[in-house]
Formats: structure tokens, C-alpha cells, sequence
């Protein structure tokens, strides 16, 4: 097969192509004075004016006019020609690759390098005029009618579309300024008429705020040059903004959480309520026991995006390096829900409008932080999972630091909507961030657990308090002669203790089926599972057996097996049987080896070969109760363990019991995470857990249990009474008198 022709032919960019970089690349009209403010910030620009005319008495002679103008180092003709006049020029880009060369004169870090930025003006309007001056040269002007390029909207039939360079573009020099009369003699001014969207005075609330969060707030350690600012103004007055910063609303955070990620997962931070401080440092990815101490399966989660894996999916072959560099941050968290916070409603309503900002070399990346932005996916993992593991925006705060040395790969997308995902470098900055959330979530979550636990304290408090009430006012009745007084006093006092026994017998069978459902789930759940193995293989047996196709060794061998399967369900219905409310009434002397020895059996199945378990084998203790009672206890406690253990990747997996019957106590020790001495008072208290599908019932249920023999449970947090290095549990039982 021949080739009849052959040659070679440029791309020929029609005019409308100026229509799709301004008009559709940029969202909106705020993005697009956004835009071309931040080109004044790159020509080291230390006063921007924004200016709005003619839009409350608009005429033919006054048309509505936007003007932006600044005092930077301005264009000469050369550089209006060859770069401003040359969509997607390199000339920034060029000078960031150049190491030194990409930062300004005031040692700003350039923003842009695409080139199309400036066509944010197509945005704005269709007739643009450009007025530019540097120290040294004369003012330059260049006019723009994109009504020439594109009216794709109000096109007539005979419209006939033109390449760019068919479109001739007017410039001049004038050797005395028109425009640009300042005290620096330099500059760029930009009027924009036919504007293309409407503009109302409210509108400059939200520009206001925009240019307000462009650069940074005050912040710790972080140093920021204030030499650049946004004026606005609306007609001839100046537009004074009057909303709250930053600095203000930080003040009022009872949460923060400041600290620092490196490419190699080192989390550096401080967590601060109030005036604690705690010191947070640990490896996100291998330091295992420190991130155990918080939200396990959400780090867990975390890791797995790093994690590298043979072909077969099973084997862990190593850790990749994140595509994207270290950062910055600072967090500060808030919780509308408590009316203690005592926020107004101009500072509640600061918080729903604002979330979590990302600056690059300290100017914003726009749109994070907006409302809607989903940038970080709290609101879609609230949606998906449980809520109240994560921050709600109305509750953060939030400020990332990036720099363009240390993360190259996080680059503007060619729309200026946010970053490009370049090689996931993108996802992976979002997946630590999560995880230096998800740390600060944990602190949170304990630090809202005390206060729910200094209320509850309170609350026990209340019972002390009505029994010397009680006993006062019995007393001073006493001291009326007042028959039919004393005999109603008689029937109130009977009636209040009638109902309070009652509550508290309601609470104790409450906590007693609680208990008894979690042993009750794991049992149904294993037996479930045996059951439907045993059907299938019985209806196989029976199918071969009517076809004459077994063997009098294979039935022997069926009937072993029917056999041992029974006995593991009976031994599964005799672990649940004492914890039954017509077995719990039955009190004799229970021995808690015995107990734990069958408590062993019940979960052999997670045991055997994974788990190491150690047992006093001489000593024992002996209670006076029941053996439900008993059987809990070390039901909560054995099944805390394994979940614990089965987190870790160690292979020396072990859990000990030990009995001391000198003191009459027990200690329950595995070596596991163990548990963060200042959560000690929370873990015995209702609904507070660290599993990530955990009821926080277990070792609340086991103190209260303990309670009503008065026995006593307790974390051993000295290292040199711990016998092994994770959580360690003590029970005292009440020595009998003899």
C-alpha cells in the first residue's frame, strides 16, 4: 500500500479558543478577580486596588466598568508582546525550573506558570483595556474586544469564525502616562467593560472575605510577609468589610492541634485543651503500638493506600514513599453541639461558612476551604460510615501549608479549581492529612469523654446526696405531732423507695442481658457457622447413601464427625448456660481458674495456634457468688484481649492470667497496644470504646458486675507491676471473714 501524500501542519487555535480558557476554565465571577489579583501578587504588587463603577446609574456614556490596579513592577512593550500576548507562555514556568529564578525581586514564590490566568478577564467582560508601566519605560496600552474572538451565545447565522492570529490586537506607547500616576511610577491597570455577569454592592462581602483569606492568618511559627493587600471599592467609597478573623474565632477553638507530616510519615505535633498540652510523635506507618492508641481501623484504612503487596495480594512486600512532600498544619476544632461553647450566632455562623484552607508558599490554593468543598471528604465519610468518627466542617478549623520545593506534584489544575493528581500525589496528601485528623478526632473524642465523666461522677453523687436528704427531712417530721402528716410522710417514703429499688433492679437486668447478648452474639455466630457445614455435608451423605455409594468406613467416619460437632455445640450452650438469669441466682463458692479454664475452650478457635495463653497453674481463687457472674467477667476480658491482638502483626501474641491468693485478687494481662494512662478513668465508663465497631459495654458491664460483690477492677499503670507490656487488669475480690 503506497502513500499518495504526505506533508506536515500546525494546530490553527480558532479566536473562540479565548473563550474556553477565560470563560469555562474559570467557575465564576469571583474566581476570576481572584485570578487576576494573584498575577498583581506575582509582580510583587504591595497595594491592589479593585474598584467597581458606574453599576448603580449605568448610561451610555458610563458604562459598568471593573478596574483592577496595582503598584508592581509593571510590563514594558516587549513583555506585553511576547508574553502577556502569548497564551500558555512558559516564561514562569521556565523561571520556577530555574531554582532562584522563581522567586521575585521580594522573594515572593511565583503563583502561576500555565499562562492563561490573565484570560480570567474574558470572565469578567468583553472589552478589556490594559495599561502597564514599569520604573524604567513608558506606559504601554493594550485594548481587547473579545466580541471579535467568540459570541458563541448571541452568534448571528452569518457569523464566520476567525483563527487567532487573523484578529489584530491594539497597542501603543505613550511617553507620558495616562493611566498609572502612583508614587512608585509603575504598575498594571486592567478596565474591564460590557461586563459579562451582574454585580450587586452585597457581592462585595463575599470578594471582601475571599482577598481577606488569600494570605494566611497569624498562626505559630509561621512567618508571613503582611506587604500585600486588597482594597475595594464600590462607586467612589471604600468597601470596610465587617466580619470576624480568624485570629478571633482560634481564640475561641476549645481543640487545637498543630504539628508537621514528612515524606517518610513522621507525625511531629502538639495537641492543646485548654492549657494542657500533649506531645504526639510517632511513625503513621510503623510505629504500630503508638497508632494503636488511636483510632485503629481508620489508620488502618490510612495505611493500607501505602502498602505494597506481592502479585498474589497476600504478601506485604514493603512501603512506598507518598508522592507528595511534608507539610504544615494547624487544626482548630470546635463543637457547636454543646451549648457549654456559648458561641454567638455571628461566630457560628463564621464556622459554616468556613473549613479547612491550603496555602502554597502562604497563598491560598483556591477552592479549599469554600462551602460545598468536599476537598478532604469528611462529609462523604460521615455519609458512609459513622458520623461521630469524624470532624464535621462546622466544627474545623483548618489551615495546610505546602511549599512548591517540597511538593512539585501538587500543581494547579489547568482550571485553577483546586490541585492536578499527578501520579495520585494528590490523594496521597489527602490520605495524611486524614490521618493527622483522625489523631486529633481521638484526643478530642477522650478529652469530651472526661467532661461526660466529671457530669456522670456528678450525677452518682446525687444518690449520696438524696439519702441525706431523706434522712433530714424524716427527722424533722419526727418532730410534729401530726398524725395525718406522719402516716402520708409514711406512704411518700415507701412509694420513693419502692421506685428506686425498682430502677435499680431494672438497671442490674438491663446490664445483665447486655452481657449476656455480646456472649450470646460470638456463640450464635460460631455454632450458626457449624450448623450450615453440618447440613451440606449431611445432604451429601444421605444423596450417596440412597445411591448405594458408601462404605461402612466412610459412615464411621461420618458418624466421629457428627459426633465431635456435637460436642462442640453442647460445650458452647454450656458456656451461655450460667449466664442465664434463673442460673444466676444460684450462689456457692465458684472457682475463677475453673472459670477461665472454660473460658479458654469457648475461644480456642481464635486461640489455637495465634495466641499464647499462660495460666496460674497452682494458685486459684475462690468467690462466694454465681458463676455467670464470674463467667462474664472473664468473657469481657478474654474477648478485649484477642480483638487487641489481632491488630498487631507480631507473631509473640500472648495473654496471662495469674492469681495471688494472699491479696484474693487476679491480674489480666496481654501484650497487646495496651492502654494510654490518661484514658484510665474513661474505659469503665458506658459507651466509650476504641474498637472500631465496638459498644463500649464490655469492661463497663465487668466493673459493675464486680461492684455488686464488691469486688474491684482496676488498669495497672505502674511498668514494673505490669506482667506484660500491654493491658494490664486487676481484680480485688472482698476477702471472706472467717
Amino acid at each position: 500500500m503506497a502513500i499518495t501524500k504526505s506533508g506536515e501542519t500546525p494546530f490553527q487555535a480558532y479566536a473562540r479558543l479565548i473563550s474556553v480558557l477565560g470563560d469555562q476554565l474559570i467557575s465564576d465571577k469571583w474566581v476570576g478577580v481572584i485570578e487576576l489579583v494573584k498575577n498583581s501578587y506575582d509582580a510583587d504588587a504591595e497595594k491592589v486596588i479593585v474598584r467597581f463603577l458606574n453599576f448603580d446609574n449605568p448610561s451610555a456614556s458610563a458604562k459598568p466598568t471593573i478596574e483592577i490596579e496595582d503598584d508592581g513592577h509593571g510590563m514594558n512593550i516587549d513583555t506585553i508582546l511576547d508574553v502577556w500576548m502569548k497564551p500558555a507562555t512558559p516564561n514562569k514556568l521556565n523561571r520556577k525550573k530555574a531554582g532562584d529564578k522563581r522567586f521575585t525581586e521580594k522573594g515572593r514564590v511565583m503563583q502561576g506558570d500555565k499562562g492563561v490566568g490573565r484570560f480570567a478577564v474574558y470572565k469578567l467582560g468583553d472589552v478589556v483595556e490594559v495599561y502597564s508601566k514599569t520604573k524604567s519605560t513608558d506606559e504601554v496600552k493594550l485594548s481587547l474586544n473579545f466580541h471579535e474572538y467568540a459570541d458563541d451565545e448571541f452568534r448571528e447565522s452569518d457569523h464566520k469564525d476567525k483563527f487567532l492570529h487573523e484578529i489584530l490586537n491594539k497597542w501603543e506607547v505613550n511617553d507620558s502616562p495616562q493611566r498609572i500616576r502612583n508614587n512608585k511610577d509603575q504598575g498594571t491597570i486592567i478596565r474591564i467593560s460590557d461586563v459579562r455577569n451582574d454585580w450587586k454592592y452585597d457581592d462585595l462581602d463575599k470578594l471582601a472575605k475571599a482577598f481577606f483569606r488569600m494570605m494566611p492568618p497569624t498562626l505559630p511559627g509561621v512567618q508571613i510577609s503582611r506587604d500585600f493587600s486588597v482594597d475595594l471599592f464600590w462607586e467612589s467609597k471604600q468597601y470596610q468589610g465587617n466580619f470576624l478573623t480568624f485570629e478571633k474565632m482560634s481564640e475561641l477553638a476549645p481543640f487545637y492541634f498543630e504539628g508537621t507530616i514528612d515524606s517518610n510519615y513522621n507525625l511531629e505535633a502538639t495537641y492543646k485543651r485548654n492549657k494542657n498540652e500533649v506531645p504526639i510523635s510517632f511513625n503513621l506507618l510503623e510505629d504500630e503500638e503508638s497508632a494503636l492508641e488511636f483510632d485503629i481501623r481508620k489508620l488502618k484504612l490510612f495505611k493500607e493506600r501505602f502498602l505494597q503487596f506481592d502479585e498474589s495480594g497476600k504478601e506485604l512486600t514493603g512501603v512506598r514513599q507518598p508522592e507528595t512532600g511534608g507539610f504544615m498544619f494547624f487544626f482548630y476544632g470546635f463543637d457547636l453541639k454543646n451549648p457549654a461553647e456559648g458561641l454567638k450566632k455571628v461566630e457560628k455562623d463564621f464556622l459554616k461558612e468556613t473549613s479547612v484552607y491550603l496555602y502554597r508558599d502562604n497563598v491560598r490554593v483556591y477552592p479549599y476551604g469554600e462551602i460545598g468543598d468536599d476537598w478532604l471528604m469528611l462529609s462523604k465519610y460521615r455519609a458512609e460510615d459513622k458520623a461521630g468518627s469524624y470532624f464535621s466542617y462546622n466544627d474545623l478549623i483548618g489551615f495546610v501549608f505546602i511549599t512548591q520545593g517540597e511538593n512539585p506534584k501538587l500543581r494547579d489544575a489547568a482550571d485553577r479549581e483546586g490541585l492536578m493528581n499527578i501520579n495520585g500525589a494528590k490523594d496521597d496528601f489527602v490520605a495524611l492529612i486524614q490521618a493527622a485528623l483522625k489523631v486529633m478526632k481521638d484526643r478530642v473524642d477522650i478529652d469530651k469523654k472526661k467532661e461526660e465523666l466529671k457530669k456522670q461522677k456528678a450525677i452518682k453523687s446525687l444518690s449520696k446526696s438524696y439519702e441525706e436528704t431523706y434522712d433530714i427531712l424524716q427527722k424533722k417530721l419526727l418532730e410534729y405531732d401530726d398524725a395525718d402528716l406522719i402516716d402520708r410522710s409514711k406512704k411518700f417514703f415507701s412509694a420513693t423507695n419502692n421506685l428506686i429499688q425498682k430502677v435499680r433492679e431494672d438497671l442490674k437486668i438491663t446490664q445483665e442481658l447486655a452481657g449476656t447478648g455480646m456472649a450470646v452474639e460470638k456463640a450464635t455466630h460460631d455454632t450458626m457457622s457449624l450448623l450450615k457445614r453440618l447440613k451440606v455435608n449431611t445432604e451429601d451423605f444421605v444423596n450417596r447413601f440412597d445411591k448405594g455409594k458408601i462404605q461402612s468406613k466412610e459412615l464411621r467416619d461420618f458418624l466421629v464427625e457428627l459426633q465431635e460437632n456435637l460436642e462442640f455445640l453442647y460445650q458452647e450452650l454450656q458456656v451461655l448456660q450460667p449466664l442465664f438469669r434463673v442460673a444466676r441466682k444460684v450462689t456457692k463458692d465458684v472457682s475463677v481458674r475453673n472459670v477461665s479454664d472454660r473460658v479458654i475452650k469457648y475461644f480456642r478457635k481464635e486461640l489455637e495456634g495465634k495466641i499464647k495463653v499462660n495460666i496460674d497453674s497452682h494458685e486459684d481463687i475462690i468467690v462466694k457468688t454465681n458463676t455467670g457472674l464470674i463467667l462474664q467477667v472473664v468473657l469481657n476480658l478474654m474477648d478485649n484481649s484477642i480483638y487487641w491482638l489481632e491488630q498487631l502483626s507480631d507473631k509473640d501474641k500472648q495473654i496471662s492470667i495469674q492469681f495471688d491468693k494472699t491479696d484474693n485478687s487476679v491480674i489480666f494481662a496481654d501484650s497487646g497496644p495496651g492502654m494510654p494512662d490518661d484514658i484510665e478513668d474513661l474505659i469503665f465508663t458506658e459507651f466509650y470504646t476504641k474498637k472500631s465497631e465496638g459498644r463500649g459495654l464490655g469492661l463497663y458491664i465487668v466493673k459493675e458486675l464486680l461492684d455488686r460483690i464488691d469486688a474491684e477492677i482496676s488498669l495497672i499503670t505502674n511498668p514494673k507491676l505490669k506482667i506484660l507490656k500491654g493491658a494490664n487488669f486487676i481484680i480485688k475480690f472482698k476477702k471472706e471473714e472467717k
